[in-house]
Order: structure tokens, then sequence, then C-alpha cells
């Protein structure tokens, strides 16, 4: 019974800690698109990346992945926004293959359609990883 419980409290212990003992993958990117859309994509993939230990670094050349992104709508009428957002992604290796693209409709503000772009990027990428 001793010896039961000690198990148990070891397997606790290293159950507790093996997610802290992860290292932490970085991940260098080239976005295209807009400055404004540039940074917001950025922003969201950081964000959302972190629960997964990964984090991206904006750069121009020496990449790992390079995204073409780009959002389109809401149009707004004086009644208010006529459609929703709607966001477009290709990505790329550094080569230029592409690996996947993927288009996120039904978004009402950039903001919804640059968050629901980068889960979908961290996903894929991390699928194709294997991380």
């Amino acid at each position: 019974m001793k010896h039961l419980r000690r198990a148990i409290v070891l397997l606790f212990v290293s159950a507790c800690i093996a997610p802290l003992a992860m290292g932490q993958v970085t991940l260098k990117v080239k976005i295209q698109s807009t400055p404004m859309e540039r940074q917001l994509l950025f922003a969201k993939l950081n964000e959302r990346a972190a629960t997964h230990h990964i984090q991206f670094v904006l750069v121009e050349s020496g990449f790992d992945y390079r995204v073409a992104y780009g959002v389109a709508g809401p149009v707004m009428t004086p009644y208010g926004p006529a459609a929703a957002s709607a966001s477009v992604t290709k990505v790329f290796d550094p080569s230029g293959a592409e690996l996947f693209t993927f288009a996120r409709d039904g978004r009402w503000t950039p903001d919804a359609a640059a968050n629901a772009t980068a889960k979908e990027i961290i996903k894929r990428i991390r699928r194709l990883r294997g991380i």
C-alpha cells in the first residue's frame, strides 16, 4: 500500500511538471498583407499559440512559413454593415510550395476574421510538425 501511494504521488507530480518541461517552439513567419492586417494577424497568432508553447517571430527573409492573407468586407452602408468579413489565407514553405489554403467567411469584424485565421494556421502547423 505504501509503494502504491508513492507511485501515485510520483505520477501526479510528474504529470503536473511535464507541461512546464516542454520547450518553446519559435517559428519565423513572413505575412504578406496590408500593414494593419499583418499586425492584427501576427498579434492573434502569438495570442493563440501561447497555450501550445509556440511563438511567432515576424521576419522578411529566412522564414519558416510565408502567409498570404487578405480580408474583405464588411461593406458599410448608411444602415450598418451589409455583409460579414471574409478572409482568404495561403501558407507556403520557404521554397514557395503551397502547404495549405483556406477561407474563413461570416466573421463580422476583421478582428474576428484574424482570430479564426490564426486558430486555423496554428492547428494546421501543429499537425504538419507533429507538435
